[in-house]
């Protein structure tokens, strides 16, 4: 971002964070999730490469905030229909023997290392240490030094990559998309 860009981002940001936060936390109701969906929409405009001139700069904020909103709420879904594809998976275990049950946990653990060899590597860190290593968000951010909110995202980029890939490769008829 130039340096232009850079001191009107300064400024949209002292004239209306406040403005921004108030109205994330009161259509989100959580402080925290509202501070960090204000903090989000700044970042994505810093990396522009150059801030347009902005005739409503709180229309503006409100567009890049509920596109962000938007996203956030896709990769939710995707994220819980692919906890719902592993329950439905692990279901079907119960009805198997022992060696059945092995070989299928076998199986998923190398297909899911091979899909996570796919993504970038702080999403698959984030993700390793989220779940193998049971790392908790903060520890997992400081390691990868990055905000608790991108951690978020990547563990979401993680399972969104991972349920796509695998309903992907399914023979039609067994997907129920």
């Amino acid at each position: 971002m130039s340096g232009q860009s850079a001191s009107s981002l300064s400024e949209l940001y002292r004239g209306h964070h406040g403005w921004l936060f108030g109205w994330l936390r009161k259509k989100l109701g959580c402080p925290d999730n509202a501070a960090d969906m204000a903090h989000d929409t700044f970042v994505k405009l810093l990396g522009l490469d150059v801030l347009p001139t902005l005739q409503e700069p709180r229309a503006y904020l409100l567009v890049a905030a509920n596109r962000l909103l938007i996203n956030q709420y896709h990769r939710r879904r995707v994220e819980e229909e692919t906890l719902r594809s592993m329950v439905v998976l692990l279901d079907h275990q119960v009805q198997q023997g022992p060696e059945q049950i092995i070989a299928v946990r076998q199986l998923l653990g190398k297909v899911l290392l091979l899909l996570l060899e796919e993504l970038e590597e702080k999403p698959r860190k984030a993700f390793l240490m989220a779940r193998v290593d049971g790392c908790s968000y903060a520890d997992i951010a400081r390691h990868l030094q990055v905000s608790e909110s991108s951690v978020k995202q990547y563990l979401a980029k993680s399972l969104a990559h991972c349920h796509a890939r695998l309903f992907d490769a399914l023979p039609e008829g067994l997907s129920d998309d």
